[in-house]
């Protein structure tokens, strides 16, 4: 877990939100991996900070939890990414016709 800060950094996924080892804090927004009683967990929190159920995954070990965080940052990064091109576009002034 030390590490995986530093992963996402690197990977320039600094500016999401996420939290890295304490599962209980209630960070809106945020995309979570810890442990609960033992077990690998990773999980979104909502606007309002509560677990999104849909979201809660069990893991067999650290590597995969991991994983799968990683994943989820960057599926994330790249919506957002896709959210701006269409602001940007919607800012746009309409084409005329072409001829």
């Amino acid at each position: 877990m030390g590490g995986l800060r530093a992963e996402v950094e690197a990977a320039g996924l600094g500016h999401l939100r996420f939290l890295i080892g304490n599962t209980s804090l209630p960070v809106p927004g945020a995309h979570v991996i810890g442990q609960i009683d033992g077990v690998w967990v990773t999980f979104l929190r909502d606007e309002r900070g509560v677990v999104e159920e849909l979201t809660f995954v069990e893991h067999p070990d650290e590597r995969s939890a991991v994983t799968e965080f990683m994943s989820q940052m960057q599926n994330v990064a790249r919506l957002k990414e896709l959210r701006a091109l269409l602001e940007a576009e919607d800012r746009r002034p309409p084409r005329g016709p072409r001829g």
